[in-house]
């Protein structure tokens, strides 16, 4: 399967695991035999960690990963691995025995592409690794980079989505639900559909998460999303939120 055609799959997968099995699938014909994606927030806590080999993180925490520390400065990608360590002479002495240690797992060679979505407090992203000596891994990833650079970004951006709370555990949406009749004042008018959309795009979501959340169609979100700025006389997400906003029980 070509890089891109696999980005395609990877977008319609409904569930982390499956994007997960999909990318160790389809990578693998393309001489990547290990994966490690790990993110985490701005202190380096709360990790999120998927990988082909879990056995390389039992003494070291996914937020210790040098990936994270020396790669992650800028969106460019980083040649990695054992075989690639002279160019990397500055690593501390933990971050070159990770790396030792990754090569003894057969992870000799590796690409390294840093991700995060705009406005997110999480960082992070994917390390693809082989077995290939360095030599013989840039002649096989040079014409690459640019689609696994995309594929990544695509993969990044469907876990966190499917990673998203459901509605119902976004700060407020009980309150907003099951508010007795004339507590909600003008949003009364609202079906409880009208009313749930309204709210997560007042918080920040976009209408294809909004989607997702819901299990609904992004046009189906965009209906309801029409039919409620028109009962309210709203004309976009800042005047929806301006309007939640008068609700104290429904701040975050």
């Amino acid at each position: 399967m070509q890089l891109l055609e696999l980005a395609r799959v990877i977008e319609e997968k409904c569930s982390i695991e499956e994007i997960w099995a999909a990318l160790i699938e389809g990578l693998l014909p393309h001489r990547f035999e290990h994966l490690i994606y790990v993110t985490v927030d701005v202190d380096f806590n709360a990790p999120k960690l998927l990988t082909t080999m879990p056995e390389l993180f039992i003494d070291s925490p996914p937020g210790e990963d040098p990936f994270l520390h020396w790669c992650c400065d800028s969106y460019e990608p980083t040649l990695t691995g054992a075989e690639f360590l002279p160019d990397h002479d500055y690593l501390p002495a933990a971050a070159k025995d990770f790396i030792l240690r990754a090569s003894e797992h057969g992870f000799r060679s590796g690409i390294a592409f840093p991700v995060r979505l705009t406005g997110s407090e999480r960082f992070g992203g994917f390390n693809l690794g082989s077995r290939l000596s360095q030599v013989d891994f840039r002649k096989m990833v040079v014409e690459k980079i640019d689609s696994l650079r995309l594929l990544c970004l695509v993969a990044h951006r469907r876990i966190e989505e499917l990673s998203r709370p459901p509605p119902e555990a976004v700060p407020g949406f009980r309150e907003l639900m099951v508010a007795p009749a004339g507590q909600a004042g003008l949003l009364d008018d609202l079906t409880p559909r009208e009313r749930e959309v309204l709210f997560l795009i007042a918080q920040g979501f976009s209408r294809k998460e909004c989607a997702r959340m819901c299990t609904i169609s992004v046009n189906t979100v965009s209906e309801y999303a029409k039919k409620a700025y028109g009962k309210l006389g709203l004309r976009n997400r800042a005047e929806a939120a301006a309007l939640l906003a008068t609700r104290p029980d429904l701040k975050p």
